[in-house]
């Protein structure tokens, strides 16, 4: 009897124990959650003033930076009407070159607004007809320019559920990107499709333009990262951060196949269904590479 009352008791004794150091360890994750829990909650108090001193740089961007720059556009046209007749053609040519360089700099900072509210815009989600949306586009880009031999082919058929508007801001960039750089194409092709990547519909756009090194493709989304120098290639190195931001909020992601003059060809998808998860990046500069589908 007295050796079962010890043994019990030494198994009591281990048990007890054994509780105490699980009582230990549950209070130690506690700890270490309150801890996280108070972290988040600073993270999000910082990420809320961050949010806050980018709506105040949007708002001095769009007032202060852009009055000084419609005062160099007016007094320029003011000295072409009061002074034009009286100025050779190189002060004229001059003038001309600030007038341009205030309309382009009033485009880039349109731009970079527009680029800094993405993260802010309310999606509204829809079915959207892609394929309507990419023939706008091209037809757009072929008015522009009524001259150039391209041909552009657009799947039928294609929809996808998501914010119109930014979709329609997507085609705008990726068919942009791909009419602007097949420009040198004595007969450009461009395609709008979509293929099916793990189950999961991929939508596409191919040209057969500049193309890229895939030991670039790195740098394809970061904000003003430009592999084509500006003089060849207009553009201010934002659209396709843009179209990657845009495919992140939806819940989707963007890459890209390229190479050196044989073209390009950038994928972006998006998940089905009206309630999908809008993911959002607080990076304004992304760094995400290119991957094969």
């Amino acid at each position: 009897m007295e050796r079962r009352v010890t043994k019990q008791t030494s198994e009591l004794a281990e048990t007890i124990t054994a509780l105490q150091e699980e009582i230990a360890k549950r209070e130690e994750a506690e700890e270490r959650i309150e801890i996280l829990n108070a972290n988040l909650a600073a993270y999000a108090i910082e990420l809320e003033m961050a949010n806050q001193e980018l709506e105040a740089f949007s708002y001095s961007v769009s007032h202060d930076l852009r009055r000084p720059l419609t005062a160099i556009n007016g007094y320029c046209q003011v000295i072409q009407t009061l002074c034009g007749a009286k100025l050779d053609g190189e002060c004229r040519e001059y003038l001309k070159e600030i007038h341009d360089g205030t309309l382009r700099m009033n485009r880039l900072i349109k731009t970079l607004l527009d680029f800094s509210r993405i993260n802010r815009y309310e999606l509204r989600r829809q079915k959207v007809n892609l394929s309507g949306l990419a023939g706008k586009v091209a037809a757009t880009l072929q008015r522009a320019e009524p001259a150039r031999r391209a041909t552009i082919r657009i799947a039928e058929g294609m929809t996808a559920y998501g914010d119109e508007d930014l979709l329609r801001l997507v085609l705008e960039n990726l068919l942009g990107n791909a009419w602007k750089y097949s420009g040198r194409r004595e007969e450009a092709v461009i395609e709008s499709g979509v293929i099916d990547t793990d189950g999961t519909p991929a939508y596409f756009i191919r040209d057969n333009g500049a193309g890229f090194d895939m030991t670039d493709a790195g740098r394809l989304f970061i904000a003003f990262q430009r592999l084509h120098a500006t003089d060849d290639y207009a553009g201010h190195g934002i659209g396709l951060a843009t179209v990657q931001r845009i495919v992140q909020r939806h819940g989707g992601r963007v890459w890209a196949e390229g190479e050196p003059g044989i073209g390009a060809t950038f994928y972006f998808t998006l998940p089905a269904g009206e309630t999908a998860p809008s993911p959002r990046s607080s990076s304004l500069f992304p760094e995400t590479m290119s991957r094969r589908p």
